[in-house]
């Protein structure tokens, strides 16, 4: 058990860092919103990993993996998501007094509800979460592995996939980030939207 627990937060934490959608949604939460919406969004997308934990211990995964339809389905509802968030943030307004509040710089501030549903679903919908976690599940978790040891995984993963978008939240929105990025603070969103159209493409014709 401790090895595959090891084995199972080195797989996580390492995916979580690879930068993605993810990555990006947070950042543009973060920067363009406030640490709040940050904090929101990576709770979205800890919160995301529990519903593709549960239905990989259900063996729905294998379902869905196997099945061309609605995997495609999945593929392509994610992947035109994450151009729609993108072609948001690239036709946002550019933030203001950035440094002076860490709080919202838009005029049109993002609910805590709404950042925490964009992470949910920017991960929830990215069929190579989907894949990551059914080759986790299958490689690493032994389909005898007690209900009770499960359930010691999930709440690992679920922690170390928060813990870290958290962290880059906080980072993002600590003043000394902040007084660099007022002075890119026009070029930011349109990077971070070009960014997420691309993955959104990327997903789609994959």
């Amino acid at each position: 058990m401790i090895t595959q627990f090891f084995t199972i937060g080195i797989l996580v934490l390492l995916s979580a860092m690879l930068p993605g959608p993810d990555f990006a949604l947070v950042m543009q939460n973060t920067l363009l919103h406030s640490r709040r919406s940050g904090l929101y969004t990576a709770f979205g997308i800890a919160t995301a990993t529990l519903v593709h934990m549960s239905y990989c211990i259900l063996g729905l995964a294998i379902v869905i993996s196997e099945s061309v339809l609605l995997f495609n389905l999945i593929k392509y509802i994610g992947g035109f998501y994450l151009i729609y968030l993108g072609i948001t943030a690239l036709f946002s307004k550019s933030p203001t007094n950035t440094l002076n509040t860490v709080t919202s710089t838009e005029q049109k501030p993002l609910s805590s509800l709404k950042a925490f549903s964009q992470g949910f679903l920017c991960n929830l919908l990215n069929p190579k979460a989907t894949l990551f976690f059914l080759a986790l599940f299958t490689l690493v978790i032994k389909s005898d592995t007690a209900n009770f040891i499960a359930i010691v995984y999930v709440l690992e993963i679920f922690i170390i996939v928060y813990v870290w978008f958290f962290t880059l939240a906080m980072l993002l929105a600590h003043p000394f980030i902040l007084k660099y990025f007022n002075k890119v603070k026009f070029f930011i969103p349109k990077i971070l939207g070009i960014y997420l159209i691309g993955f959104g493409i990327v997903l789609v014709f994959a």
